[in-house]
């Protein structure tokens, strides 16, 4: 059981500013925040993302993103934090924008092992995918988040879950059943270090809405 108290920082990546996603990325750090950890979130819906320009400002000497908007500031919170939760809307069978323009946007820190850009101080940081989806079946989109977890492994971050929350355009996820408990103990086995090992078997846990 890890004794320290974490930074996690946590980011929505939904376009919606109180919908499914953000509350279940809220959820999974109030878990780990009742156990010590100290902890921040993001909200796509409230902030000033632009795209990734591909001007490569940032491999410079200095590694800054030229662009004036809300996501150097992001970039301050994820060096500070240990590990980080990113809550993703499956939309058109796949991430939202905003998560896509959140994960090109991380490309002055983060890079594969073998880019000449790869900064060994920001590898190995944990993280934990939560997805969101309105469809009821949890495997439905399961090619796309494999490959999702394993497009952050090659960015070297430590993969510790991938949360599939299902059902929302039936149920938001703050109403199902059971839900909030189970997302909070995956906040709490973060916290404590207790996460499954990407590296071995299937790191996949899926939280399908459970009627009644």
């Amino acid at each position: 059981m890890r004794q320290d108290h974490m930074n996690i920082v946590g980011f929505s990546a939904s376009p919606r500013p109180q919908g499914s996603t953000a509350w279940v990325v809220g959820t999974i750090l109030e878990g780990a925040r009742d156990l010590g950890a100290q902890v921040w979130s993001w909200n796509a819906a409230r902030l000033d993302l632009q795209p990734c320009h591909a001007c490569f400002a940032c491999k410079t000497k200095d590694r800054r993103c030229v662009i004036q908007d809300d996501m150097p500031r992001i970039h301050n919170s994820i060096l500070e934090a240990q590990a980080i939760v990113l809550g993703m809307p499956i939309f058109m069978g796949q991430m939202s924008a905003q998560a896509k323009i959140f994960v090109d946007r991380l490309h002055p820190l983060f890079a594969p092992r073998f880019s000449p850009s790869f900064q060994e101080q920001n590898a190995g940081k944990a993280l934990i995918l939560a997805f969101v989806q309105g469809n009821p079946e949890p495997e439905l989109f399961r090619i796309y988040i494999d490959y999702t977890r394993q497009m952050f492994r090659t960015l070297e971050f430590d993969v510790q879950e991938s949360v599939v929350v299902t059902g929302t355009r039936s149920v938001m996820a703050q109403d199902q059943d059971g839900l909030h408990a189970r997302l909070k103990a995956i906040g709490a086995s973060l916290q404590n270090g207790n996460t499954s090992d990407h590296y071995r078997g299937n790191a996949r846990r899926s939280v399908p809405h459970e009627p009644g």
